[in-house]
């Protein structure tokens, strides 16, 4: 699907990730695909996908591990039921393969990676559901198949995984290597969170350790979060990100405020840009309205008579002064939705 390669594409390209999204169909119906060559673990065949190899249809017998099918729903536990796993069991097969290489939607997307990437897809998915993840892992046995697939699947929520001892003595995962489940239709809602690398570029702010630790507690009074590079958090029910900037003499004197605005068609975004750079220049300051896909993203910056490091020593003013701008945003965004 033409789909599911601009949805990895995207992802992989934000987030820096050298191999492959890992996507996952767990059906309850024999499945004609390419079938492994010999039997292996499940995380064995997750792993491949990761580096780019051609999809597989796993049947039962392709499976090494016994739990993996008890798990993976395709066999009944024997002696010692297990909890984490597809029941009943009705699986008669699963394709997995690289995300850009799957013929259908998924049930699971998995996102192998490394801490510090985790950190920043972590962060957008806490944007995107609106949620903090809440994660349930032992890191034992058959951790690829049930924490990242089983979990997230039957769940309908992603799940984190640090791996299992199976999985990185047998299957090859590196030390500093940790998986992520998303299903597929919070995937989806996912990567459209997600703000292009040339946009975040252009926004890119001031370092957290670069901004006083003051000022970094007002936006958190504030109710905003912090990332690596900007604040991020809901007011009146819209999520914006906020940049801090230095001036010529290091002085953080200004911000930069973004919010995206999604229309139902890139022809009903292309008619509104004009619109809402008149709108959002009637606020003052610099004004931008990008044009991305079916997304306008709305960026302001605001330079404030008394810096922000001056504005945060009194609170009530340091609200009152963001809350101004946001507002003024927010009523730029109702005259160009409709």
């Amino acid at each position: 699907m033409e789909k599911l390669e601009v949805l990895s594409q995207k992802i992989k390209r934000f987030f820096e990730i050298p191999g492959s999204l890992v996507a996952v169909k767990i059906l309850e119906r024999e499945f004609e695909g390419v079938r492994p060559n010999k039997p292996s673990l499940f995380c064995d065949f997750v792993r491949r996908a990761a580096h780019g190899e051609e999809a597989v249809t796993i049947t039962e017998n392709d499976l090494q591990n016994f739990a993996a099918r008890v798990i993976l729903g395709f066999a009944e536990p024997k002696y010692v039921d297990i909890s984490l796993r597809l029941k009943p069991a009705k699986t008669k097969s699963i394709v997995v393969a690289p995300l850009e290489k799957m013929k259908e939607s998924p049930d699971v997307v998995i996102v192998i990676t490394n801490p510090s990437r985790m950190m920043e897809i972590v962060q957008v998915l806490r944007r995107t559901t609106r949620s903090t993840l809440e994660v349930s892992m032992t890191c034992e046995a058959s951790a690829v198949a049930g924490e990242i697939t089983a979990l997230p699947f039957m769940e309908k929520k992603p799940n984190l995984t640090l791996l299992c001892g199976g999985a990185r003595m047998l299957a090859g995962y590196s030390e500093n290597e940790l998986a992520i489940g998303i299903p597929y239709d919070i995937f989806t809602k996912f990567a459209e969170t997600v703000v292009e690398p040339t946009l975040v570029t252009a926004l890119c702010g001031c370092l957290m350790d670069d901004i006083p630790k003051h000022l970094k507690e007002a936006f958190i009074n504030f109710g905003f979060d912090k990332s690596t590079d900007h604040f991020y958090g809901e007011y009146k029910e819209r999520v914006f990100r906020i940049y801090l900037n230095k001036d010529e003499r290091g002085v953080i004197s200004s911000a930069t405020f973004h919010y995206p605005v999604k229309f139902k068609s890139e022809s009903d975004a292309q008619g509104m840009v004009e619109l809402a750079k008149k709108s959002l220049s009637e606020l003052g300051g610099e004004t931008t309205a990008l044009l991305r896909e079916n997304w306008l993203d709305l960026i302001l910056t605001v330079k404030f008579p008394d810096n922000l490091e001056k504005l945060a020593l009194d609170l009530n003013e340091f609200k009152e002064s963001i809350s101004r701008v946001l507002e003024g945003i927010a009523a730029a965004v109702d005259k160009i939705v409709v």
